[in-house]
């Protein structure tokens, strides 16, 4: 079904739409309404609409603004201006922002209005196949993507290399990195809280019900901050973190995986990247380029340019934890997540963080969890199936 919006400051027109028109015949459904452009932009945050049908002229802002907020936003979304004769020059305007066309409500004719929501229906119509392929891919890409994260070999640098070449050409491009966290609010499901924000970018990766990654191109950015900042106001428990401008898929592979490792320890420690002195940050960073690497404290010491008393002092003291216990607790992290998301064998997995007896890691994680990693893998897709759940 398609969602139509109508914003209005005439509560006549706006209920008159509703009543009189058949949406059912093109397959639409009125999902809101509202009285003015600053309350239509909150609604369009709720709900995504396909459709917006908006007057142009309304107190608190006017049609035209919301147009271009929703164009940034969305470029997607249809738009259908509705105007009087003296706003024919806002009316212009609003066809230059993507607007697909405008109403004289004084001279409003059931065909012409009809004739836009059958284009309308046609342009956004997808057939069920299509969109179950769709859906499919993004499942994949998603899974495929995740256990990439995770360290686990497969084929998504191939998948990138494929995107690359098709849709996602912007990579050869400046670029922006996205890493959202907490989407949604407690009261709603999860299903479907990214597409609420993110209608309309293409180039998102979803990583559990409620982180996301995001990939804007240097000219776009603008307009996505300003929508990330009004849609704070809504979700105010969502964080986000962006990149340095990147360019390139290898910078896209090291972008994300240094923006996905620095967020992860964040949350666990519940401490900012950014405010730990330098030397402990490009310690931090060395640890969690490689697990399977094992990294006595006196060597990351030389590599940061401190002494080992030092060093161990200062590591402590910004972190809150020694260095043998940081490492430990990020290797008990990757052992969980690669038991739920990844279908490789316990040995596999202990080898990739740095511990080469599969049976002293058995041991290892019942001592440090309380279960054997068989229990805990079973345990979590038993409770949890074929859900991907980074942190």
């Amino acid at each position: 079904m398609i969602k139509v919006m109508i914003i209005d400051d005439e509560y006549i027109v706006r209920k008159g739409l509703m009543a009189t028109v058949d949406w059912r015949k093109f397959d639409m459904e009125v999902v809101g309404d509202a009285a003015n452009g600053e309350k239509g932009w909150e609604l369009f945050l709720e709900h995504s609409p396909d459709v917006v049908i908006t007057d142009i002229v309304m107190p608190e802002q006017n049609g035209i603004e919301l147009a271009r907020k929703i164009k940034e936003a969305a470029p997607q979304t249809k738009i259908l201006l509705l105007s009087c004769h003296r706003d024919f020059e806002y009316a212009q305007e609003g066809i230059k922002l993507g607007a697909s066309g405008y109403i004289v409500k004084t001279a409003f004719q059931d065909m012409e209005f009809e004739s836009y929501l059958g284009r309308f229906q046609d342009e956004l119509a997808i057939p069920e196949s299509a969109a179950a392929s769709l859906t499919e891919n993004e499942e994949m890409l998603s899974k495929t993507f995740y256990e990439w994260l995770c360290g686990f070999e497969n084929n998504f640098a191939h998948i990138l290399d494929e995107l690359r070449q098709k849709d996602w050409n912007w990579i050869d491009r400046p670029f922006y990195i996205y890493y959202l966290d907490r989407l949604g609010r407690p009261d709603e499901p999860a299903d479907g809280r990214t597409e609420i924000l993110f209608s309309g970018i293409s180039a998102k990766i979803p990583c559990g019900s409620e982180q996301c990654f995001l990939f804007i191109p240097a000219p776009e950015q603008a307009g996505f901050e300003r929508r990330l900042f009004d849609a704070k106001g809504k979700w105010p428990s969502m964080k986000w973190r962006r990149s340095t401008l990147r360019q390139g898929t290898e910078e896209w592979l090291n972008g994300v995986k240094s923006l996905y490792s620095r967020l992860k320890i964040e949350q666990q420690f519940q401490a900012s990247f950014e405010d730990w002195p330098e030397p402990i940050r490009k310690a931090v960073e060395l640890i969690t380029a490689d697990l399977s690497r094992h990294y006595p404290s006196a060597d990351v010491a030389h590599e940061v340019g401190l002494s080992r008393s030092h060093f161990s002092t200062l590591f402590k003291k910004s972190i809150g934890e020694s260095f043998s216990e940081f490492t430990e607790k990020l290797k008990l992290d990757a052992a969980c997540s690669l038991l739920e998301a990844t279908p490789l064998t316990l040995q596999e997995i202990s080898e990739r963080i740095g511990i080469h007896d599969g049976k002293y890691f058995s041991k290892w994680f019942k001592k440090c969890t309380g279960k054997t990693p068989s229990d805990y893998r079973q345990t979590k897709r038993g409770t949890i199936p074929d859900k991907i759940t980074p942190f």
